[in-house]
């Protein structure tokens, strides 16, 4: 066995080195990936706080927060497809890179925001970048960890959005009341540009350089319309869409209905987030120590149960809201469940595609069930004034136990090779 010297003069086999290389690599990916997810979903997240104040200042009815909101949604269905298949194009890491490039510039613009319109123009610009964010990010994962761990680490990626819903509630309760919601914009967007710093020195699959050098990276048209590409694509949208319509119809709007409903004030209402925050990010971390193990169909099935008996006990207890002290237990065990599930979706769904249609298949189906759920914010909206917040509360135990249902859809692929 060859060797090479170390730091410290002495020979090392030339397995261990390359061991520490391949670690290195997939660690910067994942820290790259990471990042950009955690501002995805705090760009998402924090523009259910700030557009409050917002609204209040330019004078917004309620349907136009919603349009603003579900228009977010609906664009990041537009990113996902498009920087899906630019990824699978031209590269991991060049997709990476450009699209996060792409909703700072959105984000920063809103911070100068004159009127509806501008706004509307904005978030659709921006959510176009968030969109591609995590099909790329996720497949650059997928193609760089070890399969006996790339569950796990798909897992801990996707917790990233709760990191980023905790910043926005901390941003939302100790930035906005103070800096207003214009310069709030203009800091929540400066550490984005840490992230583009960090892309600089992250690696590019070696599947996809392989699949380059032997001119394989490319799908052909027809291989699109197949239903070999077509059935993977159709299940995981329909998997996400029912995880995504329940988290989103009863998240969206929830701190519009803290404030000017129950009478929360907007630091409360931010903290209500913080919560569900940490709640999400402790049901992730828990199926990431579990789905490697008990693999990625039984951890979905589980999670989703999980969070339909929390939403069944928020429904049951939904009086004691105002004071949240007897209701928090239940909505830990909701948005643990949300949290959880969703997490699941990275090595899932990346998992049944090949490499040349992998980020086209993922992205595209987890983003348009992103922007499926456009509709949510709208439905919420409409019916609230109507039928109160508890029927929708039931309505997403239903889709979670639908969801625990389709994981049994899906071929398990715990240690699977990826490389096809």
């Amino acid at each position: 066995m060859s060797a090479e010297p170390n730091i410290m003069g002495l020979s090392q086999p030339e397995s261990v080195s390359t061991d520490r290389a391949e670690s290195s690599a997939s660690w910067r990916a994942f820290m790259a990936a990471y990042l950009g997810w955690v501002f995805d979903y705090f760009e998402v997240y924090f523009l259910t706080i700030v557009i409050v104040p917002m609204a209040k200042e330019f004078g917004w009815t309620n349907g136009q927060i919603s349009v603003i909101l579900s228009t977010q949604l609906a664009s990041l269905a537009v990113g996902g497809v498009l920087w899906g298949y630019l990824c699978d194009r031209f590269g991991r890491r060049w997709a990476l890179q450009l699209c996060i490039l792409q909703y700072c510039i959105g984000t920063l613009a809103r911070a100068f925001t004159p009127n509806f319109e501008y706004m509307l123009f904005f978030t659709i610009f921006a959510g176009i970048g968030i969109g591609g964010e995590y099909g790329v990010g996720q497949t650059l994962v997928t193609e760089t960890v070890s399969k006996e761990r790339r569950g796990a680490w798909s897992s801990m990626l996707y917790s990233g959005i709760f990191v980023g819903i905790v910043l926005a509630a901390v941003a939302g309760g100790l930035v906005l009341p103070y800096a207003g919601w214009s310069w709030s914009l203009i800091i929540s967007s400066a550490p984005i540009a840490l992230v583009v710093l960090i892309r600089l020195n992250t690696p590019e699959s070696s599947l996809w350089e392989q699949r380059k050098a032997a001119g394989q990276h490319l799908a052909s048209g027809r291989e699109f319309t197949k239903s070999s590409f077509l059935k993977p694509l159709l299940l995981c949208y329909l998997t996400a869409t029912f995880q995504l319509f329940a988290y989103y119809g009863i998240t969206t709007l929830m701190p519009t209905y803290l404030v000017n409903v129950a009478g929360f004030s907007l630091t409360k209402a931010s903290w209500w987030i913080f919560f569900t925050g940490l709640a999400g990010l402790g049901g992730a971390t828990i199926a990431a120590l579990c789905i490697d193990r008990i693999g990625r169909r039984m951890t979905l099935s589980l999670a989703a149960v999980v969070g339909a008996v929390g939403g069944t006990l928020v429904f049951l207890l939904w009086s004691e809201l105002t004071s949240l002290t007897g209701i928090l237990a239940p909505f830990f065990l909701l948005y643990a469940g949300f949290g959880a599930t969703a997490s699941v979706f990275g090595s899932l769904f990346s998992e049944v595609f090949p490499v040349a249609l992998r980020a086209t298949g993922m992205s595209s189906a987890l983003q348009l069930a992103r922007g499926t759920t456009f509709a949510a914010p709208l439905l919420a909206s409409a019916l609230y004034p109507v039928i109160g917040y508890p029927p929708l509360i039931i309505g997403a135990v239903v889709l979670l136990l639908l969801l625990a249902l389709i994981a049994w859809a899906f071929p398990e692929t715990s240690g699977a090779n990826v490389d096809y």
